[in-house]
């Protein structure tokens, strides 16, 4: 009876971090979203100025640091 119950036991246990691995790893971390990855101004006259937002989502379950950002 107690071998039976290991197996059982055993089998829930495969397929639970196996069969499905998004239940057994579902905790990642931070994780960033950013729907628009690049932006073209075209063409711009020397002296205009000049700005767009780049919108940043964390859709991760912990804090997202951001630590640095560079042009491309």
């Amino acid at each position: 009876m107690k071998k039976k119950w290991q197996v059982i036991f055993s089998t829930f246990i495969f397929m639970i971090f196996f069969v499905n691995p998004s239940i057994a790893i579902e905790s990642l971390g931070p994780k960033v979203s950013i729907e628009e990855q690049e932006f073209d101004f075209k063409e711009v006259k020397q002296g205009d100025i000049i700005e767009h937002s780049f919108i940043v989502k964390n859709i991760g379950d912990q804090p997202l640091e951001i630590k640095s950002v560079k042009p491309g």
